[in-house]
């Protein structure tokens, strides 16, 4: 990602709940609103799609995106579908999104996962990291030579061996799900993890340093509900400090 700092941050507005943070305040953003889209909660049926796809087509996959609560996270399927050679795709999440869906050939926030390591051709390795340990045992077979997943326990203990299996010529797209952290520094919509914030951000610090990337997104807002100001602003909060760390570490790439 040349120049983060410089970039435009995309702001995709799905819940609403954007209007009530102040992260973005002082920074050049592209806002998309998707508020009034209608098939488009956890389940993206084809309409949507297409719109969605439509509103971001003149976009690169460079830069910082914001992507909403985790139930839209099925969004980083568009902006990786832009890639046009081979990379890494890293994923923070304390779920696979690797489900079958309920729905065949409707994406997902549970399954898009699945659908972009079987239809993107551009995709290497899939990187899991942060996950649930039942959920990582639940990962189908078929996707053993294909997806990298390290769950909370290999994070805590620093057994990063398997991912020696990544070829390092490829550049990096990476996905964040807030939820692969812990509910005492904040909460989201969904089941969460353990991760502390330092431990996400020494990972990201090593990734960011030693390979080219392509893209961020995070996802992984509160609910969107009355009387949840507390949560509001301790998301709002994590978001400021994930946006400030991304724009140093880029500036000191480039000055390096």
């Amino acid at each position: 990602m040349s120049k983060i700092q410089d970039a435009d941050i995309t702001i995709m507005n799905f819940s609403g709940i954007y209007r009530y943070e102040k992260f973005y305040k002082n920074e050049n953003v592209i806002w998309l609103d998707f508020c009034s889209l209608k098939g488009k909660n956890c389940y993206c049926d084809g309409l949507a799609e297409k719109i969605i796809e439509e509103k971001i087509k003149n976009f690169p996959p460079q830069g910082l995106h914001f992507i909403d609560s985790g139930n839209y996270h099925y969004a980083t399927k568009f902006w990786i579908d832009k890639i046009q050679e081979k990379f890494n795709l890293i994923v923070f999440d304390y779920h696979t999104d690797m489900q079958e869906p309920l729905f065949k050939n409707i994406l997902s926030c549970g399954s898009w996962l699945a659908h972009c390591a079987e239809k993107n051709p551009y995709i290497d390795k899939i990187v899991l990291l942060g996950v649930s340990r039942k959920q990582k045992i639940s990962l189908d077979k078929k996707y053993k030579d294909k997806i990298i997943c390290l769950d909370i326990g290999q994070i805590k203990e620093k057994n990063y061996s398997s991912l020696q299996k990544i070829n390092m010529k490829y550049p990096i797209y990476i996905s964040i799900d807030k939820d692969v952290l812990s509910r005492t520094i904040f909460e989201t919509n969904w089941t969460q993890g353990e991760m502390k914030l330092t431990e996400l951000k020494n990972i990201l610090q090593e990734i960011m340093l030693e390979r080219r990337i392509i893209g961020i997104d995070l996802c992984g807002e509160c609910a969107n509900e009355a009387g949840k100001s507390i949560a509001l602003k301790r998301n709002d909060e994590v978001n400021t400090n994930l946006l400030n760390f991304i724009k140093r570490q880029s500036r000191a790439k480039k000055n390096g």
